[in-house]
């Protein structure tokens, strides 16, 4: 799995404890795969707790490349989306920055904690850039890594990025790779001290309110990996155009969207476990939420496939901060049928008036993603 990844999540194998200071084993990557075993909050019978694709925190979604497989001396530009869902509809989102890391080429093991011993080494400094109050003011190349801020960030991939480096022996080009790391906070960044065990230990940073360390609903740690392979392939970001509400494009302006009534099945009513539980997509009217795709583009071929012409497998996951979706991932492109037309879920509204926002996101299994998000009144 690869892409964006989250510091909270999937589990590779193991490796050998590292020594010194760790930073927390990341995770996002295309989050897609986990909300496969996600339940679906439609039947009676599910546990009572909240989905995956409900936003009740800080989440990123996605970090686009606008290169996700890139070339010697390419410039590649990062943009970050995400959703601050913790304050609620009255509550309003609270300010996120958003800090990175780049420089990282080729680690040990071509794995990201490979890159801690590069990173490490600038804990210090990056505190000293934080504590200055503009952190918009960038910082000279640290130990050959570059901190950088706000919602997107621009790295260099090198002109040596493939020196030395050999074919794998499972067949394919000779590749290298670029780590990026990026950290999303709704306080303020601070040091803490290495708690880690295990092969990836605690992430050095970690964000701060009023003294208080917070948790993972408005800090969130992360990297995303860009490949360069010898044969020069490239892989473009799979399109997604928009939203449809009930087969109704979802308009981009915030004076144009659509009004729903709200479902009367309380949140605590929702969540509550047993198959005697009433189903709100029973209860309630469930809208249809699709992502607009092009069929004939939307996946290209994989030339890592040998002797055979697949496609790309692509899909779209679903996230809503208000109300709730039958599921949160479904197929786009099949790597042998293609294009799968039927890839809509069923959105149900919150209990409570509102502005709800939907999210989706389109990924293909080579890192490639794109983000829509749209807008529906709830009375």
């Amino acid at each position: 799995m690869r892409g964006a990844q989250a510091m909270n999540g999937a589990v590779k194998r193991e490796r050998p404890e590292r020594r010194g200071r760790r930073w927390r084993r990341a995770v996002l990557g295309t989050l897609a795969l986990a909300a496969i075993a996600s339940p679906a909050i439609a039947s009676g019978c599910v546990a009572g707790f909240d989905p995956p694709s409900l936003v009740s925190g800080l989440r990123v979604f996605a970090v686009v490349a606008d290169k996700p497989y890139a070339k010697r001396g390419d410039q590649v530009t990062f943009r970050i989306h995400y959703q601050d869902g913790l304050g609620g509809p009255e509550g309003g989102s609270r300010p996120v920055s958003v800090y990175w890391f780049g420089g990282c080429e080729n680690p040990v093991g071509d794995d990201y904690y490979g890159c801690y011993a590069q990173l490490e080494g600038i804990a210090s400094e990056i505190e000293a850039w934080v504590e200055r109050g503009d952190p918009t003011v960038p910082l000279p190349d640290l130990n050959g890594v570059r901190p950088g801020f706000g919602d997107t960030y621009t790295i260099t991939i090198s002109d040596d990025i493939l020196a030395g480096r050999k074919p794998p022996a499972t067949g394919g080009p000779a590749f290298g790779s670029a780590f990026v790391f990026f950290v999303a906070c709704t306080g303020e960044l601070g040091l803490v001290e290495d708690q880690g065990t295990g092969r990836a230990g605690t992430f050095p940073v970690a964000c701060f309110s009023g003294g208080r360390r917070l948790g993972p609903d408005s800090f969130v740690p992360g990297y995303t990996q860009i490949y360069a392979f010898e044969d020069g392939r490239a892989n473009a970001n799979p399109e997604m155009k928009g939203l449809t509400l009930d087969g109704e494009p979802l308009p981009e302006d915030f004076a144009d969207i659509p009004t729903v009534q709200r479902c009367p099945v309380s949140a605590e009513a929702r969540r509550e476990a047993g198959c005697s539980a009433e189903d709100p997509f029973v209860e309630c009217d469930a809208y249809e939420l699709d992502a607009i795709v092009d069929p004939d583009t939307v996946a290209e071929s994989d030339p890592s496939a040998q002797h055979q012409t697949l496609k790309e497998i692509v899909w779209v996951d679903y996230f809503a901060d208000l109300g709730d979706l039958d599921g949160g991932i479904k197929l786009v492109s099949d790597a042998n049928e293609g294009y799968i037309r039927d890839h809509a879920v069923a959105w149900i509204p919150p209990a409570e008036p509102g502005v709800a926002t939907i999210t989706a996101v389109l990924r293909d299994a080579r890192g490639g993603s794109s983000v829509v998000q749209r807008r529906i009144r709830v009375e």
